[in-house]
Formats: structure tokens, C-alpha cells, sequence
């Protein structure tokens, strides 16, 4: 998630890279720069002299958790002697607690997709994968599935951190007690929804890091991992965080998790540029408490330089460009922006509902804690 922007502009003679004649940089994908300008409803600046070298977010969104499937999602317990998220919320709005934790765990925990995954017990279960999997169990189980750790609903996060604001107090309803941290789970849940409507660039590239086949120049040829040229990266940041003050959703790097082929030399290019952008985005936090109203939002704020260069037709447009040495990767792989909250009235299929959960925001925001 992108909440800053700051580039340094270099004149191109300045690289100190072999240059091979024989090549073309990327192409700017001229049909996702029209769709982003059919949801702003204008054009986008593409004149790399007339955009801004430094873009704030003006609402920050919150730092959050991806609730991670091997802890089994909402339905890990946070406290201990109270029941889970996913518990409390059953209590207090009437829903039998174990089939709504069943219900959630098949949904976006450990029992999600479960007909497809070999049981185990214990970690060293899954050490054959030589990844990140850990033999994940259920609270009451003795057997689990293998899960990579990072896998989570870290998706719904980004669009709930935009769209609503961070809760503030704990909320009590029905006698059941709501910290911040919990209802923020809620609002990723809800918001974990293939309805949300958003307006994206770039395709996810879901290949094998080690495996990605790469050219002679170190460049993927995997059109997934090379789509996100990096002249649209610059002028989407640079005019919807450097003009609008907006956030943007992004997966920062281009492998396989969701944390250039050469061509022969643009025809249209009249110069390149050398970029250096460091780009800053809110990182993942299970820490408890309103943290943007007390001015930790720093704490939680992560970032990396992306080095590439842009190539400019003869009148300074934007029109093309090519990640350079460690932005080869990580470099964003796709980026999206939700344009407007769920609806008041939706109901995920397992039962919860917006509207309940709205509520508690609602309270917890105000600080009004009844019943």
C-alpha cells in the first residue's frame, strides 16, 4: 500500500550501464492508463516535467494484520480467557459459535480448501517444501494441513485501511467486548469480498521465483512478472499520490507471493531518463489499539528505492521504460484502487453482516461504548 512518493530525475548519459543498441524498453500499456482515466474521469499527466517529484496521502490508511490462514483467520484467539473474533461475534449477534468458526475457518482458515491438502502433525512434516509451510491445526484438532505463512486476507486489509476509518475504543454489544485490533478482523472479513469494486493495472504473476525463466540481460519472461511497466508506476504514483493525495494498493514485489523482456530501441523515443523512487507503504502490524490517532503511523511505515528508466517522446510524454538492477525484482507486480465501500446491506455468505459490523465501527470511532 502506497502512501509516498519521491523521485530523482537523472539525465541518461549519466548511467553507468552498458547500453545494447539493439534493444527496446518495455511499452507503456496505453489501455490501463485509459482505464484509470475512465474512473478519475480525466486525463492523466504524462509530461515527466509537469509531475510532482513528492506525493502524501492525505488520509493515511491504518496499519493492520493479514489474519493468517495457518493461525486459522479471525478464528485465532488473541486473548487469553476470551473467546476468538470470530466467537465474540457470534455471541453477541446470535449465531451458534461453533458452526460460525467452522463456517469461517473453510472460508479464509486452516479448512480452506481442505479436500485439496495432505494432512499432517507436526512442521517438520512440510520441511520437504523447503518454504515457509508449517503444519497448521485447528484449536481441539490433532491434525492440520500444510499452510505458508503468509497467506492471509492481507487483500481485504488494504481496501478496509482506505475505505473506513481505524477503530478507536473497545466496544461492548450483547456483553460482548470488541477490542480495535478485533474489530478490524470483522472489517477485513467483510471485506474480503469478490464484489468490492476496483479499477486495477498490471497482472499478479503467480510463477516460481527460483524457476522464472530469465533473459540475458537478467530480465523475466513472464509477461505477469514484466507487465507492470515502469512508466505507468510513475505516472499512476506520481497522479493519484503526488496529485490527488489517494492511496494506492500494490503488491510490492513481482514473484510469487502478494508482499523486461528486451525489445529493439522504441522508435518514438526521443530521451531517457534515469529514475530513483522511493516509494513507502503501511506494513502489517498485530499491535492492539488506535495507532493512527496517536501518531504511530510511522512505526508501521515500510518502503524500498526502485531504480529504472523512462522513455520520453519528443515532447517529454511518458511512454515507456524498464526496471534496472535490484528493481528488476522487487518491483510492484499489479496495483488496483477500490473506489467505493461495500454495500450497508451486504451479507458475506457465512453470515456476517456489514451492517453489524458498521455499528461497532461506528462506536468504537466515537468512542461510545453501549450496549
Amino acid at each position: 500500500m502506497c502512501h509516498g512518493l519521491g523521485g530523482t530525475p537523472h539525465s541518461g548519459h549519466a548511467l553507468n550501464e552498458k547500453t545494447h543498441t539493439e534493444r527496446r524498453l518495455k511499452e507503456l500499456e496505453s489501455n490501463q492508463v485509459v482505464t484509470l482515466e475512465n474512473y478519475l474521469g480525466h486525463s492523466m499527466e504524462t509530461t515527466l516535467a509537469k509531475l510532482l517529484t513528492v506525493g502524501l496521502v492525505s488520509i493515511k490508511p491504518w496499519p493492520g494484520s493479514h489474519w493468517a490462514t495457518y493461525k486459522d483467520s479471525i478464528n485465532a484467539q488473541l486473548y487469553q480467557g476470551e473467546p476468538p473474533t470470530s466467537a465474540k461475534y457470534a455471541l453477541a449477534f446470535g449465531f451458534d459459535v461453533k458452526d460460525f468458526m467452522d463456517k469461517i475457518s473453510k472460508d479464509v482458515g486452516i479448512d480452506v480448501h481442505r479436500p485439496d491438502k495432505t494432512k499432517c502433525e507436526i512442521d517438520t512434516d512440510c520441511k520437504f517444501f523447503n518454504d515457509d509451510r508449517v503444519c497448521a491445526i485447528r484449536t481441539g484438532h490433532h491434525s492440520g494441513y500444510w499452510i505458508p505463512t503468509w497467506w492471509g486476507i492481507c487483500h481485504a486489509w488494504s481496501s478496509a485501511a482506505i475505505l473506513e476509518q481505524e477503530p478507536k475504543c473497545p466496544v461492548t454489544y450483547n456483553n460482548i467486548t470488541f477490542s480495535p485490533l478485533e474489530l478490524k478482523g470483522l472489517l477485513l472479513y467483510i471485506y474480503n469480498d469478490r464484489t468490492l469494486s476496483t479499477v486495477s493495472a498490471g497482472v499478479r504473476f503467480n510463477g516460481d521465483d527460483d524457476t522464472d525463466v530469465k533473459d540475458e540481460y537478467g530480465s523475466s519472461e513472464s509477461f505477469a512478472f514484466r507487465d507492470m511497466n515502469p512508466g505507468l508506476v510513475h505516472i499512476v504514483l506520481a497522479n493519484i499520490v503526488g496529485k490527488l493525495g489517494k492511496s494506492v494498493i500494490m503488491d510490492v514485489t513481482a514473484g510469487s507471493r502478494v508482499h523486461n523482456q528486451p525489445y529493439p530501441w522504441n522508435a518514438n523515443v526521443k530521451s531517457i531518463v534515469y529514475m530513483k523512487t522511493r516509494l513507502t507503504w503501511v506494513a502489517e502490524t498485530s499491535d492492539e489499539g488506535p495507532l493512527l490517532s496517536k501518531g504511530k503511523a510511522d512505526i508501521y511505515t515500510e518502503g524500498y528505492v526502485l531504480i529504472y528508466l523512462l522513455e520520453m517522446d519528443g515532447a517529454g510524454k511518458i511512454i515507456g521504460g524498464e526496471w534496472l538492477f535490484d528493481s528488476k525484482n522487487p518491483h510492484p507486480d499489479f496495483m488496483y484502487i477500490p473506489t467505493s465501500k461495500l454495500p450497508a446491506d451486504l451479507v458475506r455468505p457465512k453470515g456476517m453482516r456489514h451492517a453489524d459490523v458498521s455499528m461497532l465501527l461506528e462506536k468504537s470511532v466515537a468512542c461510545s461504548d453501549t450496549q
